[in-house]
């Protein structure tokens, strides 16, 4: 699935670039690996890549998400630099890469969280680039990534329970870490798998659901 989004975000700026700017601006693909990153000891690392024919620098910035589980355009993201006692350290936090360079991010627990804590890593491209012949720079578009980082408990129990409200389901995690649904069908029809965290939980628009949560089937009917 990230390959695909990959591809299709690289059809979309390359259409932009031939559309709307200047002849000779610049395109920036950053990616990283793992896009999904389990922090279970003190320590893990990140590996970022320029996929791109031109060098890059980056910028790396560590997000704590305050809401995980919503879709991505509605986390609440706090930098962890305003954070007082952040549980977590991403370290550097520029990177310079060469055409097709990789480099490590090395993320280092400060602490071990009681239940789990989700946060977003930012690599974002920094160059600017400038037309032959004009003095000023032109338009730039910069492809960078927000992978996910998942620091887990050390005593780590995945329960759940629902409840019905006037809205229809709420599901809610009630141990130490994420319980993720699949399979799922709201009032008969099929819905996207999701994840629910501890301590957000997560409302559903419809009086029956039916699916998989860790696997194991589960069926639910509010009201009539």
């Amino acid at each position: 699935m990230a390959n695909r989004l990959t591809c299709v975000a690289r059809k979309v700026a390359t259409g932009i670039l031939l559309c709307g700017l200047p002849w000779g601006a610049a395109l920036a693909f950053i990616d990283i690996s793992p896009k999904i990153a389990e922090m279970k000891d003190d320590h893990a690392e990140v590996r970022v890549t320029n996929t791109g024919d031109k060098p890059e620098y980056v910028e790396i910035t560590l997000f704590e998400v305050t809401n995980p589980g919503v879709p991505p355009e509605e986390e609440q993201r706090i930098p962890l630099g305003i954070i007082k006692e952040p549980y977590l350290y991403a370290a550097p936090f520029k990177l310079s890469l060469g055409p097709r360079q990789d480099k490590p991010v090395r993320l280092t627990a400060l602490k071990r969280p009681e239940r789990e804590k989700v946060y977003r890593l930012g690599v974002i491209p920094q160059q600017k680039a400038s037309v032959s012949g004009t003095a000023g720079n032109v338009m730039l578009i910069n492809l960078g990534y927000m992978g996910l980082i998942r620091q887990l408990p050390l005593n780590q129990v995945a329960t759940w329970r629902h409840n019905c409200n006037a809205q229809g389901v709420q599901l809610e995690a009630t141990g130490t870490v994420r319980v993720e649904f699949s399979e799922l069908k709201q009032d008969g029809k099929d819905v996207d798998d999701m994840n629910v965290y501890p301590g957000t939980p997560r409302q559903i628009a419809g009086k029956a659901l039916r699916g998989k949560a860790q696997g194991k089937a589960f069926t639910l009917q509010c009201g009539a």
